[in-house]
């Protein structure tokens, strides 16, 4: 093996390990974010709907703004960015979990002035935290990956980043859900301490590694001596991004997000108690079955890469992804346990094809985005991503009753062929 090959894997090995850190700990604190916010306000489930909003509202706001900033800076910078901002905002989150359970111990309502604020700044902090989340995942993924890792390596790359994600989103929970479970009468919230610990540490190995990989690789851009000003950054023009090449690849991925026939989607978790009656042993088993069914994906996609090219393997995913949600809806037209247990299996199935397509957009975007708009236009991804999850939520609020979840259903899978026309007729016309 020579030194080149060598050399390129070590740089690999540290991008896979520093985004095995941050996931695992994002993961763990995420789930246990709601957990904690009930314990502060028993009974108030609605502070935590109200929480997560927030953080979706300011996230959906400042992305671009943060994509612009990474085509700015140099990536030293940046990456030491991404990763100290998820540190404070996690810092200062447990401060005011700290503050808010004992105010909250004190006798003081949710109307008290002195909850709210602490409240605001639990948002402040939770948008924070998602930011430098998103700004780490750009300039991992999306910039030091395509510049690092060979052209050739580059689907198995990704793969590996896929396997990753879907296992911490598996297993990250159940060790928090573990730690968090830990009853100290002494101390309380001593679980989400702990938790923030793990959390805090590991930001420590993975600013070093990336800072490793930074230096030794010695991947200094171009910066524009007439860098934007913080007022540009905060403009998003609208008609340039329409009219971008890329702008339809990433709307196609984006249509798929307006879907609630996901195992982890909320919406659909609370049709199937509220309006099919099955347990939540049976509900939380199809979630995870959900990741498990993702992981194959990160098999077949890159099969089906060596046999027939990247938009060909991709095509298919999304193709399959159709099909088998189209099999969905059938089964969803019947009634009886059995048209159920089948409307869900038909939906795992569906997964290997969304995540297929996910990879493959998202090594599109790695290959064909130019360096100097890595951050903007990967921004733009996320950005378009999380208007349609709230969109989707939008909608959810806006039903009647339980039995009109029917029409988000046939929406979705109308989102899920629009996506395969619009990304079918992108790569006819621009010979991607």
């Amino acid at each position: 093996m020579s030194n080149t090959v060598i050399k390129f894997f070590n740089i690999e090995r540290k991008l896979l390990l520093g985004r095995f850190l941050t996931r695992s700990g994002d993961q763990a604190w995420d789930f246990v974010i709601p957990f904690a916010l009930l314990h502060v306000f028993p009974g108030r489930l609605q502070i935590a709907a109200l929480y997560y909003l927030m953080v979706k509202i300011g996230t959906f706001l400042l992305t671009t703004s943060a994509g612009k900033w990474i085509d700015s800076n140099q990536r030293s910078r940046v990456v030491a960015a991404g990763v100290w901002i998820q540190f404070f905002a996690v810092l200062g989150g447990i401060f005011c979990f700290w503050y808010l359970d004992k105010t909250s111990h004190a006798g003081l309502s949710l109307s008290d002035p002195s909850i709210l604020l602490l409240f605001a700044v639990l948002c402040f902090f939770g948008i924070f935290a998602s930011l430098g989340s998103v700004i780490t995942d750009i300039a991992v993924g999306n910039d030091l990956a395509p510049l690092l890792v060979s052209s050739e390596r580059l689907t198995w790359f990704n793969s590996w980043l896929r396997r990753i994600d879907l296992g911490t989103e598996v297993g990250a929970p159940i060790v928090a859900g573990i730690i968090y479970a830990i009853d100290l009468s002494s101390i309380h919230l001593f679980g989400l301490f702990m938790i923030a610990a793990w959390n805090l540490i590991s930001f420590v190995p993975e600013y070093l590694l990336l800072k490793n990989v930074v230096n030794s690789s010695n991947v200094k851009k171009q910066i524009n001596s007439g860098t934007e000003s913080w007022k540009d950054l905060f403009q998003i023009d609208l008609k340039k991004a329409l009219t971008n090449p890329i702008f339809p690849l990433i709307f196609s991925y984006a249509l798929l997000w307006l879907s609630v026939l996901s195992p982890h989607g909320v919406l659909l978790a609370g049709y199937l108690k509220d309006q099919m009656a099955l347990p939540e042993s049976e509900i939380g088993l199809f979630r995870g079955l959900g990741a498990m069914f993702g992981l194959l994906s990160t098999l077949s996609f890159p099969m089906l890469v060596e046999k027939i090219g990247i938009i060909k393997s991709s095509k298919a995913h999304l193709a399959f992804q159709g099909v088998m949600l189209i099999g969905a809806i059938i089964a969803f037209s019947f009634q009886g346990n059995l048209a159920v247990y089948i409307f869900l299996v038909f939906i795992l199935l569906s997964r290997v094809g969304l995540y297929g397509f996910s990879n493959g957009e998202f090594e599109l975007r790695q290959r064909l985005i130019p360096e100097a708009k890595r951050g903007e236009l990967n921004s733009l991804s996320y950005l378009m991503t999380t208007l349609a999850t709230l969109v989707l939520f939008a909608l959810g609020s806006l039903l009647p009753n339980t039995e009109d979840f029917k029409y988000l259903v046939y929406g979705s899978l109308s989102a899920v062929l629009i996506a395969n026309v619009i990304f079918i007729r992108w790569s006819k016309k621009t010979g991607a």
